[in-house]
């Protein structure tokens, strides 16, 4: 073994002999050469001096050449030269043979094909290609500028190396970096440090820490702390990768695109964007989160007012109008100048009204001779007097100043300022909307009326085009033959009565005349929407979530097939088996529509098969019900205060008895138009509007199957919990835990069940410990999951026997609790 080491070092020894073996620096040629001395060492001083050293020639206008030290030092145009591509020029060259190192000082220029490199001083060596600048120093090629304080470059590779304030220029982006990396073959860009990157055509920023750029693609791909902002939108990824010429972006992991004018975050695990559309979709747990706002009326509790002017002014006023001012007091008296002057602007609730336009202040009540309002009047008398009587007051000049003053402290009373907005009473809340894909776009409010017209369009179907089929003949037939057609015998007349008499013949009816329209028509104020009028050339932003979609608000859940959000009408729309779950309601029907208002929800609409299930606190079996063909409901603080169910409206409500809230009659109504009011989660009065038809049946003669109406649903499985609970992964993996078998634990020192690292629960956007609440929504689960058969079932499964009802619900043994708010783990 010792030999082989031994043999290994001395191959080591001499190929390191080998590469440091001395080569001597050859004058080639000369036009004038003479011996000299220099500080007390013998040199040659060389004109117009060709120097060759391996592959490298070197060139100067004059200099010292030293051979016994293999060494020279040259002035004025000098060029070092290798091969056909590198050349290297500047004012002083120090160079030495031994170690092939050349100082190059004062307006160095090194030109590597199309890549220009300026500094001042520059080393570099003949025999590794490899140069340094550390006191600043410029690349320039033909699509990129770059500025660093240190460079190194190599040739032989072509690589370019700054450090320290790098400042990069290119065609379209200003790029301001720590440390990069630039080959001038393939036109990259290597980022390995903070990097900031500024384009000039789109005026967008990315930030990053790591990353490529190619200037001839113009592709970027950043892979470390990535941030990307343009206007009001930003975008953040583990990676990010993006296009400019094809206009496509892609991000990967821990996604998230933020808007802050439209309010709106969407998270996701995988985003890809089309610069074409403007459009982004979000995969892998995709997720939208819009802020909301409630403020509650201060008004009453909220007495503070601002002062108009301070006491020392006010104390001023009151010296004027009581005639106390004496000679030489309003010279040095600027507060009441000042006042006075606070008061010309001042809001005045008799006569002060605001320029919807503009937002000021505009006082209508004009005098006629001095066409000012009699306030602005009094204090613009007032106002001279003090500033030309300010010397000479006499009884006449102070019997003025009098009069102003009282009108002055007249208009201080009357002036009331309304107090600051006070947001610390601003209740915020967000809600939370997820589905296995999610589309987000910007278009004009014209592109959207086109594009939900195709979409009305597209589910009609066209009956009116009768498919005719025509013979195709594959070989031409040699003869044509022609069948006449036989008709049936008419027998009819054998039988003239045999469907019965022959009808008489309709007489003439006169022409029916269209009748005028009713004047004075009561418009129905419940069910009126707003109409919102935008300019065809608004940008506004569209949402669109597809395939098990789920919302989740601190007091409000929901669940759809799909759902489509618009920030022109602040609308969101369920389709297909909606239902939503607020406090101890449950809320059903084939479209549901959200409305938000001044970031707040403000009303809901459900049309066709509308119903609702209240549950009251402590009772699992009787189900208040109300159901219909349209229903409009009303949001007061983010709850459901009021509700308005339409069209063959129906309901069952259990009456209790207010001592022992003890259930003691049923009461089954139908009309028209009913309208139910809510208070603490929990009915508190319900109104029949037209033709009303009530019966109450006492609870010990109500059938079982009368306590329910058609079209009853009731799932309290499918409600999210929690905002983690709406994320896919996550609500399938536990389903998978919750189906699955418990294991046995082991003796111990048994090796724990594979899966993972017990205690943990890992999802895409979701890092959560199992901890006290963890165990809850576990519990939760399985209490749903294994409940016993109620009453309630057995009358369902009944139902669905007969055919009269399709639903496939089963009402639990126990209500579900309120979802009160969570801290937000998402993303963390």
């Amino acid at each position: 073994m010792n030999k082989y080491v031994i043999s290994l070092l001395l191959l080591l020894v001499t190929a390191t002999a080998f590469c440091q073996k001395k080569s001597k620096v050859n004058l080639i040629s000369s036009s004038k050469s003479e011996g000299v001395k220099r500080n007390g060492v013998d040199m040659i001083k060389v004109y117009n001096g060709v120097w060759k050293q391996d592959f490298s020639i070197m060139r100067s206008d004059s200099a010292y050449f030293h051979p016994a030290a293999n060494s020279f030092e040259a002035f004025g145009h000098v060029n070092i030269n290798q091969g056909d591509t590198l050349n290297i020029y500047s004012d002083k060259l120090n160079y030495d043979g031994n170690t092939k190192i050349a100082i190059l000082t004062d307006n160095v220029v090194m030109v590597d094909k199309d890549a220009t490199l300026t500094t001042n001083h520059f080393n570099y060596n003949t025999a590794t290609r490899i140069g340094t600048y550390t006191e600043g120093g410029k690349l320039v090629n033909k699509t990129n500028t770059l500025v660093s304080k240190n460079g190194y470059y190599f040739s032989f590779s072509h690589d370019a190396y700054f450090r320290y304030n790098v400042v990069g220029t290119t065609n379209d982006a200003m790029i301001y970096t720590d440390t990069m990396r630039y080959n001038s073959q393939s036109k990259i860009n290597y980022f390995y440090g903070p990097t900031r990157i500024y384009g000039t055509k789109d005026k967008d920023t990315l930030l990053t820490e790591n990353g490529t750029y190619d200037t001839k693609t113009e592709q970027a791909n950043f892979i470390k702390k990535n941030l990307y902002k343009q206007g009001t939108k930003s975008l953040v990824g583990d990676t990010l990768f993006y296009d400019r010429l094809l206009g496509f972006g892609r991000a990967v992991k821990h996604v998230t695109f933020n808007d802050n004018e439209q309010k709106i975050t969407i998270k996701g695990g995988l985003g890809t964007y089309f610069k074409k559309n403007d459009l982004a979709i979000v995969t892998r747990d995709p997720y939208v989160i819009m802020v909301t706002e409630d403020t509650k009326d201060s008004t009453k509790t909220d007495s503070v007012k601002r002062p108009l002017i301070s006491k020392s002014k006010q104390d001023s006023l009151n010296k004027i109008a009581a005639g106390k001012v004496k000679k030489g007091d309003i010279i040095n008296n600027k507060q009441v100048q000042q006042g006075i002057a606070s008061l010309q602007g001042a809001k005045i609730p008799s006569q002060a009204k605001i320029d919807s336009l503009s937002g000021k202040l505009r006082m209508p009540m004009l005098d006629s001779i001095n066409k000012k309002s009699p306030s602005k009047a009094r204090l613009d008398s007032a106002q001279k007097m003090l500033t030309a009587q300010s010397k000479n007051i006499d009884k006449a000049t102070q019997n003025k100043l009098k009069t102003a003053g009282k009108g002055l402290l007249a208009d201080t009373a009357k002036l009331k300022l309304t107090p600051p907005k006070d947001t610390s009473k601003i209740k915020r809340d967000s809600v939370y909307m997820s589905a296995d894909t999610i589309e987000t776009r910007i278009l004009t409010y014209k592109e959207l009326g086109v594009m939900q017209e195709q979409e009305r369009l597209a589910h009609i179907k066209d009956t009116s085009a009768v498919k005719i089929v025509h013979i195709v003949y594959k070989i031409a037939p040699k003869t044509l033959t022609i069948t006449a057609p036989r008709l049936p015998r008419d027998t009819s007349y054998l039988h003239p009565n045999y469907f019965g008499p022959p009808k008489p013949k309709a007489q003439k009816k006169k022409p029916v005349v269209a009748a005028a329209p009713k004047k004075n028509v009561k418009v129905d104020s419940t069910f009126l929407n707003r109409n919102i009028v935008l300019s065809d050339t608004a940008r506004i932003r569209i949402i669109m979530a597809f395939h098990s979609a789920k919302i989740f608000k601190s007091d409000l859940q929901a669940i759809a097939d799909s759902i489509f959000y618009s920030n022109s009408d602040s609308t969101i729309r369920c389709y297909t088996k909606p239902m939503i779950w607020t406090e101890g309601s449950q809320l059903s029907g084939d479209t549901i529509y959200l409305r938000m208002r001044n970031k707040k929800l403000y009303n809901m609409d459900m049309f066709l098969n509308a119903f609702i299930v209240n549950v009251e606190k402590g009772d699992s079996v009787n189900f208040n019900q109300v159901g219909g063909k349209r229903l409009r409901g009303f949001f007061k603080d983010s709850k459901l205060s009021r509700v308005y169910v339409d069209g063959n409206a129906e309901s069952i409500y259990f009456v209790r008895d207010s001592a022992t809230n003890k259930i003691t009659d049923m009461q089954r109504s139908f009309s028209s138009r009913i309208r139910v009011f809510l208070k603490n989660n929990e009915v508190s009065n319900m109104g029949f509007l037209s033709k009303p038809e009530n019966r109450y049946i006492p609870i010990h003669a109500v059938k079982e199957d009368e306590k329910i109406l058609k079209g009853f649903l009731w799932k309290p499985k499918d409600r999210p919990v929690s905002k983690e609970s709406i994320i896919p992964s996550y609500n399938r993996k536990h389903n998978a835990i919750a189906n699955s078998k418990p294991i046995a634990a082991g003796p111990p020192g048994s090796k724990k069940p594979s899966g993972g690292k017990a205690g943990t629960v890992k999802t895409a956007g979701v890092n959560k410990t199992n901890d006290v609440k963890a165990s809850q929504d576990s519990t939760l689960i399985k209490q749903l999951k294994n409940l016993p058969l109620t009453k309630a079932d057995s009358l369902l499964k009944n139902k669905r026997a007969t055919g009269k009802d399709t639903s496939h619900a089963v009402p639990p043994p126990i209500s579900a609790p309120p979802v009160k708010a969570k801290k937000d783990s998402i993303g963390k």
